[in-house]
């Protein structure tokens, strides 16, 4: 990893900074593991493989700049997209809803755990105003991005808290990234199980077929 990094240079902050914003910016976050990004930098420049400061800078920067790229894109959604609560079980409804009831604790809070940091800016992008969004968002992205770095160059030096805080993190992601895909698997369920019912018929639709039907009925006579 570190021979790969000393040949990569400073292509591996970039790769680091698209990673960052893609886990918060784009649904497909929801599976990428942004803390592993912070701390792997961390790590590396602990041990001297990358520059200290450019890999901080990277962290906060890039950790800030996520969020407010999902922010714009739950606001292209729509709130209709957004706010839908059809086929959610109860639980994950209610939890949407203390979202939008809570705003900014919801991004404060959010931007610390996985997965709900990929959600959060979506959901909150049909209640909060984007400079309110930023002024929350962007200090405490990049104090989680500067945070999660230190943690990697506290893991250099054999620190046992750092390494009991990442296991908590990582373990926390993979159980919300887990009642992400019930979720998603009993809303799938719930649609193959509901009975089909046929898209009701506007007034011109419902006449024309009325006159369809008196016209063939009329045809049925003459013959």
């Amino acid at each position: 990893m570190a021979v790969l990094a000393g040949e990569l240079g400073t292509g591996l902050l970039v790769v680091a900074s698209v990673a960052l914003v893609a886990e918060s910016g784009l649904l497909i976050g929801v599976v990428l593991p942004g803390i592993s990004v912070t701390v792997g930098l961390g790590v590396l420049a602990g041990s001297g493989t990358v520059p200290g400061v450019a890999a901080g800078l990277t962290a906060a920067v890039a950790g800030a700049a996520g969020p407010s790229l999902g922010y714009w894109r739950g606001r292209r959604g729509g709130p209709a997209a957004l706010h839908s609560r059809r086929g959610l079980p109860a639980a994950a409804a209610r939890v949407l809803q203390l979202a939008e009831r809570r705003p900014v604790l919801a991004v404060a809070l959010g931007q610390w755990f996985a997965v709900v940091r990929t959600l959060v800016p979506r959901v909150t992008s049909g209640v909060l105003p984007y400079h309110r969004f930023a002024a929350v968002s962007i200090p405490v992205a990049s104090v989680w991005g500067l945070a999660t770095f230190a943690l990697g160059g506290l893991l250099t030096r054999g620190s046992a808290t750092a390494a009991r805080l990442v296991a908590a993190q990582q373990a926390t992601a993979h159980l919300l990234l887990l009642a992400l895909l019930l979720v998603v698997v009993g809303m799938l369920v719930r649609g193959l199980r509901r009975p089909y019912s046929p898209r009701p018929r506007t007034p011109a639709e419902a006449g024309r077929r009325r006159a369809g039907r008196a016209s063939t009925s009329t045809g049925d006579r003459h013959a």
